[in-house]
């Protein structure tokens, strides 16, 4: 296989990967023989989770920072590095008393 077919082979992989995951059906993909050689690949979704922490403190922040540190904890006890996580959502809200509640999202990825 020359290096331009390779490429070509590789772009209609990424684009059918890409189509497949804006519809959400095909998991994997695998490229058809070309003459003597065949070539073959597979397209490996990445895994996707989300974590949900809460907390509670006397600001705002601090309750954000205790939803966060939660939300991380969890995710790192089912096997996650925090480097693949990011938060993605959080909320707070006074419970009263100069007390506040948060909740966040932690969206990871590898």
């Amino acid at each position: 296989m020359t290096r331009s077919s390779a490429l070509r082979l590789r772009s209609t992989a990424v684009a059918l990967a890409t189509s497949a995951l804006l519809i959400g059906g095909v998991t994997s993909a695998q490229a058809a023989p070309v003459g003597a050689e065949a070539a073959q690949q597979k397209l490996v979704l990445p895994e996707v989770r989300t974590f949900t922490g809460t907390g509670m403190g006397t600001s705002p922040s601090q309750a954000v920072n205790g939803a966060v540190r939660m939300a991380y904890t969890i995710a790192q006890s089912a096997g996650w590095q925090s480097n693949h996580c990011h938060v993605r959502a959080t909320d707070v809200r006074s419970v009263g008393g100069g007390v506040y509640s948060a909740v966040a999202d932690l969206f990871c990825q590898r």
